[in-house]
């Protein structure tokens, strides 16, 4: 006894304060304010309605329940809480019917059969959204994008018949965020764009700011034990990371999705979450690992309520095996009893800080600036931490068949010289079934990909429109490394006026050229110019990249253009020039065909003298 003769021994409860479940309750209703609030105004007054019938019926449930167990009512605002966070993982234009299964499912089944408050096995609102997953996944999976003024008064009916696919970052990528945010473009556009929600997604997942004023509220009030939280989105940095690749994916994947709004406000609920502090840590490791396992592997890209009910299944394995060390506790020895769960916890921790200090720097993108030329296709390039070039390029593909523009978009991976094409990733494609099949292109060169002619023989799905939509992405990749990244050599060259610019890279010569196309009918001159590279081995065009081209839309065909040499080029007319194109640029065309020209009677002046 003399080691605890320092101590007071009193009865318990050896804590006490004024909470309550109502205060608590209460105390998450309003930290779920800032999200109704910003779901009501990106999404509007649907919106709204659907967290309202869906906090109305997990209440009624649990009445109508209690009355037909002959039980008193309960007023405990629990069911309230349930019903809110349930409302804000639906779709903005969910059916009316979503909110009223989902709510019924999540209070009855969930909750009150196993006992009512505190006895559920997992928590309400989590398992009651995978259930609307599995059985109206199609539903589900409609979103629809953020905008204060536009949303205001729709409706379910306001939806496109076509309206299949979901404008979220997991589904689409970049390709379903804006340009720019606030003037910001870019990645950092797309990162505060994320930040503040203004994107498509559940109602109240969207905006992190929100979501994180919520958790500081509730950590202020102790009501939400923060390890949870900050561990799971610790240990998601690192699963990111691993998976990905990429530093630059972890805000993205953290902001976007329900993870964020999981954390605070669904894997912190008292009944479902571990009971020993130290177990919550491990509890929340294996919800950041189950989490983006699932997104990166799994057949939906949301993966947060599913791991938070798996997780939730565990806990009662977790708490009755995984138990804290009592004070004063020692081995059959006489030693003190070894903290395992709190070192176990404690070194995943620090293991997993380690891994995201090493780890980042490691695996970081660097932004390459597109500062030269306007590419129809190409959005943005990085470089990756094997020194590769990753373009991100968005386009289309017109399927006559069906009277529909099949939008793509893709992450087109060249090697550090641009030499070949290391990798294609497709980030958007149809939802028809017209994929493109990127073995085609995967490997090859650039003359191996301007030489294909048959792209639809090869692709298992007869994707021609696709493929053929690609390569001509991927022909601008190679431009736009050929113009902003690769090094180039300035020669001395003075022979054409209209030739502003001459440079070399090996075989490969790059003319800036100016020139007028005539366009009559507007009484208009439009201005041109263009960087031209030639390939002197091949004696063929390589490159094409527009410096400055004509307002009216009149844009150069590229294509007529690539991999032909000084005569075939010499033999085109007018009229075949014309039967070749598709934006009916003749005029355009027929000129960028003269300026050409010159360059290549450049190349011979510059090699022969």
């Amino acid at each position: 006894m003399a080691e605890i003769s320092n101590y007071k021994v009193a009865a318990s409860p050896h804590e006490i304060d004024n909470s309550n479940t109502r205060r608590i309750m209460l105390d998450v209703l309003i930290a779920l304010l800032p999200c109704v609030v910003c779901g009501t105004l990106f999404y509007g007054l649907y919106a709204l309605l659907l967290v309202v019938i869906c906090t109305a019926v997990c209440f009624l449930s649990e009445q109508i329940f209690n009355l037909a167990r002959r039980k008193p009512l309960t007023f405990d605002l629990s069911a309230l809480v349930t019903g809110v966070i349930l409302g804000l993982n639906l779709p903005p234009r969910a059916p009316w019917y979503i909110p009223v299964i989902g709510g019924v499912f999540a209070i009855v089944i969930v909750k009150m059969l196993f006992g009512g408050l505190g006895k559920n096995f997992a928590n309400p609102a989590a398992t009651a959204r995978v259930f609307l997953l599995l059985a109206y996944s199609t539903v589900m999976s409609r979103y629809i994008g953020a905008d204060i003024s536009g949303n205001l008064l729709g409706t379910p009916s306001d939806l496109p018949t076509d309206f299949t696919s979901a404008p979220t970052y997991l589904s689409g990528g970049t390709a379903a965020l804006s340009g720019s945010f606030w003037n910001v473009s870019g990645y950092p556009g797309y990162v505060l764009q994320l930040l503040f929600g203004y994107t498509g997604g559940s109602i109240g997942e969207t905006c992190a700011v929100a979501i994180l004023a919520g958790g500081v509220y509730l950590t202020a009030r102790r009501v939400i034990d923060w390890r949870i939280p900050a561990v799971y989105l610790l240990t998601a940095a690192v699963m990111v990371l691993a998976c990905y690749q990429s530093a630059r994916e972890i805000p993205l994947q953290l902001l976007s999705g329900g993870l964020l709004f999981g954390a605070v406000f669904m894997a912190t609920d008292y009944a479902t979450s571990p009971k020993w502090r130290y177990n919550r840590i491990l509890y929340a490791v294996g919800l950041g690992v189950l989490t983006v396992i699932i997104r990166r592997f799994g057949a939906y890209p949301e993966g947060t309520s599913l791991a938070i009910l798996i997780l939730n299944l565990l806990v009662p394995v977790m708490d009755r095996m995984i138990l804290p060390v009592r004070f004063g506790q020692r081995t059959k020895s006489g030693k003190p009893m070894p903290r395992v769960a709190q070192w176990t916890a404690l070194g995943l921790c620090a293991a997993m800080a380690l891994a995201l200090a090493v780890g980042v720097p490691t695996v970081a993108y660097t932004e390459v600036a597109l500062e030269g030329g306007t590419y129809a296709s190409v959005r943005s390039v990085s470089r990756n931490f094997r020194g590769e070039y990753e373009f991100t390029v968005e386009g289309e593909a017109y399927l006559a068949d069906y009277d529909y523009t099949q939008p793509l978009a893709y992450v087109v991976t060249l090697d550090k010289e641009g030499k070949k094409v290391t990798d294609v990733e497709p980030v958007v494609q149809s939802t028809m079934g017209y994929t493109a099949e990127l073995s085609l292109f995967e490997g090859r060169t650039y003359k191996e990909i301007l030489d294909l002619t048959d792209l639809g023989t090869d692709a298992e799905t007869s994707a021609t429109h696709t493929n053929e939509s690609l390569r001509e992405m991927i022909l601008e990749c190679f431009a736009a490394y050929d113009y902003n990244i690769a090094d180039y050599e300035t020669i001395d060259y003075a022979g054409h006026a209209n030739i502003v610019r001459a440079e070399r890279r090996g075989d490969l010569y790059r003319f800036t050229v100016d020139g007028v196309a005539d366009l009559a009918e507007y009484n208009y001159k439009q201005p041109l110019t263009y960087a031209v590279t030639l390939d002197a081995s091949s004696g063929a065009v390589y490159a094409i990249t527009t410096l400055t081209e004509s307002t009216y839309g009149y844009t150069l065909d590229k294509p007529v253009f690539l991999g032909r040499t000084a005569a075939e080029l010499s033999a085109m007319t007018e009229e075949g020039i014309q039967a070749d194109i598709t934006t009916g640029a003749t005029v355009t065309n027929v000129a960028a065909r003269d300026m050409i020209l010159q360059c290549f009677a450049a190349l011979e002046e510059v090699r022969h003298g």
